[in-house]
């Protein structure tokens, strides 16, 4: 079950959009590496660029000099944690069972609602989007 990025999350900012573009491809691929009964390592691999680009891409969000005041990006800290709960249950889950079609069923759900709920779509007049001419 993938999530998939679509056009309509992308809110104008290009670096903003490329980077939540990013994230939500290394979900797939996390996802789509337990779907495949991936063994141990391989999922291990995946979890861990997973959770490696997240480190980095909430770090870079938070560095925004508009944090606070671009719609974007107030969700931060709340899409963070969120994020935190959903993958310390999919590493539990893991841990007990494995890769198993269930385990990869639940975090594809989990991660598509936080998707859903964090990644906008179209934000008009955000600070960091030149204004087209």
């Amino acid at each position: 079950m993938s999530i998939g990025w679509r056009p309509s999350m992308e809110t104008g900012a290009p670096l903003l959009d490329a980077q939540r573009r990013a994230l939500v491809e290394r979900a797939d691929a996390l996802v789509a590496t337990i779907e495949a009964g991936g063994d141990r390592s391989t999922v291990e691999r995946a979890l861990r660029d997973f959770g490696d680009y997240s480190v980095r891409h909430f770090s870079s969000e938070e560095d925004c000099h508009l944090r606070g005041v671009c719609p974007a990006l107030q969700w931060n800290g709340a899409a963070r944690a969120e994020l935190i709960k959903i993958m310390a249950a999919f590493r539990g889950a893991f841990e007990r069972g494995g890769a198993t079609p269930k385990v990869a069923e639940d975090l594809a759900c989990e991660l598509s609602g936080w998707v859903a709920r964090y990644i906008p779509g179209p934000v008009t007049k955000l600070p960091c989007v030149a204004t087209p001419k």
